[in-house]
């Protein structure tokens, strides 16, 4: 998949995977996986993912799709876990990228003022996004895997004229800043939010080989 980064933050390739998810095919997973049978979300499995060399592993569903994505100059490393298209017309997406760090000194405070800052700043105009200003609705810290400190924001943003609703998990593991983001039309957001949050109460970090 060729993608054109246009931006710092990457959920304004929204976009551009919405026209791609189509095409979308199960690839080999690029770290580990094992199932994992899980009842507490809808009734689904889940399958759990390890990045040794990025210092994370998560569960997703198992029939989801995994997939690396080209990060572009301003991320380290991207990976996208999506359902499968949907016949009536759901997007649905989640992401976990990784960001190199200046230096170890980084507090999640600063990572997470630095993200907002961006969501703050004027869309970039293009044929995938109109001149609506992001609207953030929830901005707070919260603990994710029973202690690790992350910070939660929920926005929403138009995008091809339709209303999407976006929540991002900032962590902050020495000279790593992880981004998990979940991207829906506000139609679909609620129905797979179950699901969504039990990537994140699965989410845990490791010591990574990059460090």
């Amino acid at each position: 998949m060729t993608l054109l980064f246009i931006i710092v933050s990457f959920q304004q390739y929204y976009g551009l995977l919405q026209k791609e998810g189509a095409k979308a095919q199960q690839q080999p997973e690029q770290e580990t996986s094992q199932k994992v049978p899980l009842g507490a979300a809808s009734g689904s499995n889940f399958t759990n993912y390890t990045s040794p060399q990025f210092g994370f592993s998560l569960l997703y569903p198992s029939g989801w799709v995994n997939e690396e994505i080209p990060p572009g100059a301003n991320l380290t490393f991207l990976m996208s876990f999506n359902p499968p298209p949907s016949e009536f017309g759901e997007f649905v997406t989640t992401y976990m990228a990784v960001k190199n760090l200046t230096g170890n000194n980084t507090s999640l405070e600063k990572f997470t003022d630095q993200e907002i800052s961006l969501l703050k700043s004027p869309p970039v105009l293009s044929a995938i996004e109109d001149s609506s200003a992001r609207t953030i609705l929830e901005s707070k810290p919260i603990t994710i895997a029973g202690n690790i400190p992350a910070h939660k924001v929920v926005y929403t943003e138009k995008i091809s004229g339709a209303l999407s609703k976006i929540m991002e998990i900032y962590i902050v593991n020495g000279k790593m800043g992880y981004i998990f983001t979940y991207l829906a039309n506000t139609d679909s957001h609620d129905k797979y939010l179950p699901l969504v949050q039990r990537m994140v109460d699965s989410l845990n970090l490791t010591t990574s080989s990059n460090r």
